[in-house]
């Protein structure tokens, strides 16, 4: 059994997450400690955005716009709330643009065979320019007199000195680790990513697969981007910006293939928490913020390196043998 979990690539990540951890308190300190409700908060809304992406990418698409959903979505929920609608009937209309995206993407991929990448970055720019044209490039806010709002309260509040968006991450991911492991469709998304042809022999419906995988990537990147403008009480232009590029490298990380087919939702987030710790020690540390891109892509390469070239490697060195 110890075997079996420390060849699984989530243990790998799940260990160097832990590291990184643990390295940085020594190096930091105190900061480190008294930063970390504030790092599992930016963990929590990557995260929530990842385990959809993990989703996606696992049925053998991709979904770039997710980033620009995110934005959108609490930018609409923002706007219903100033026009006079409740905070909940705020939130349910903003979950259902959110599911209408996904779908819409969803159907488009499967109904006229479009790659989803392009697609999808398509989209990417179609959302965020919306936000940058409704907004012409000002920040909107939540009034201050419906900021204690219960519902606004529950996802952007705090319990116990903790954000209950770390709590809602939590809960999501063990809702869909379940869902991808020990249910029917879990088992489709697998399917239809390893190979569409042989599922679809097998009588599973990929159409529908593939519409449920994008709604639910759109749906969970919209109810993040509510969370955060809850906590924050704004949007802006530039929320989320590149988080769709930050979601897939954690995906990656986390030891889902891009192939298809392969991966885990609890992989992805713990992808996540090895991209946050890593941004926010280097700015406790002074480090240049921009100097987390560099990072990130070294960390990116790396792990390719990592899942392509040595095993080929150690392949090649084993025939010589």
């Amino acid at each position: 059994m110890l075997k079996n979990l420390t060849s699984r690539p989530e243990a790998v990540v799940a260990a160097t997450a832990l590291a990184l951890f643990l390295v940085f308190w020594g190096l930091i300190g105190e900061a480190w400690l008294n930063d970390l409700p504030s790092l599992l908060r930016d963990v929590s809304w990557l995260g929530i955005v990842a385990i959809g992406s993990a989703i996606v990418i696992v049925s053998g698409e991709f979904d770039l716009s997710v980033g620009s959903v995110y934005a959108f979505v609490s930018m609409i929920f923002l706007m219903l709330m100033q026009s006079g609608i409740s905070p909940a009937l705020a939130f349910l209309l903003s979950m259902a643009l959110a599911c209408s995206i996904g779908a819409l993407s969803g159907y488009l991929v499967w109904r006229f065979k479009l790659p989803s990448l392009l697609l999808t970055l398509g989209f990417l720019f179609v959302y965020r320019g919306l936000v940058e044209w409704i907004t012409e490039g000002f920040p909107l806010s939540i009034a201050e007199e419906i900021q204690s709002n219960w519902l606004l309260q529950l996802l952007g509040g705090k319990t116990l000195g903790l954000h209950n968006s770390i709590g809602i991450c939590l809960v999501l991911v063990l809702f869909y680790a379940v869902a991808m492991t020990k249910a029917r469709f879990g088992n489709h998304v697998h399917a239809v990513g390893d190979s569409e042809v042989a599922a679809s022999a097998n009588g599973i419906p990929v159409g529908l697969v593939k519409v449920k995988v994008f709604t639910i990537g759109a749906m969970l990147a919209g109810f993040a981007g509510v969370i955060s403008a809850a906590n924050l009480s704004s949007v802006s232009t530039t929320t989320a910006s590149a988080m769709e590029f930050e979601a897939i490298a954690a995906v990656v990380i986390g030891g889902v293939s891009l192939l298809g087919g392969a991966g885990t939702v609890w992989g992805a987030v713990l992808g996540v928490f090895t991209l946050i710790t890593l941004k926010h020690a280097l700015i406790l540390m002074g480090v240049n913020i921009f100097a987390y891109q560099i990072v990130l892509g070294v960390v990116l390469v790396g792990v390719v390196a990592l899942k392509g070239v040595v095993p080929k490697l150690l392949a090649a060195e084993w025939v010589s043998k």
